[in-house]
């Protein structure tokens, strides 16, 4: 099995927490991450939907496919995550 990389484990390390994600279409979603899949399809449960034109809609649970996701926004406090403590370590050591 390949490894994967930081940002997928990062996204990993989001699950159960709340997180923004911004779509091509313009469409932003801010829910509870209930999935993620190396494929960087998401699952959000508890979900508000900010359409493109400021229509806003809240949703139970939204399956948004990775392909259509511009941005990701993960909480301040996954900055810690020992994801990206590893590679930290790595580039000092460079």
């Amino acid at each position: 099995m390949a490894t994967l990389g930081v940002p997928i484990r990062l996204l990993l390390e989001a699950e159960k927490h709340k997180v923004t994600v911004e779509m091509k279409s313009g469409e932003t979603f801010r829910g509870l991450l209930s999935t993620a899949e190396s494929s960087m399809n998401l699952q959000l449960s508890d979900c508000i939907c900010t359409a493109s034109n400021g229509k806003v809609r809240k949703m139970d649970a939204v399956y948004l496919k990775g392909s259509g996701i511009r941005l990701i926004v993960v909480p301040e406090m996954l900055r810690n995550a020992p994801c990206l403590g590893k590679q930290s370590a790595k580039r000092k050591r460079e």
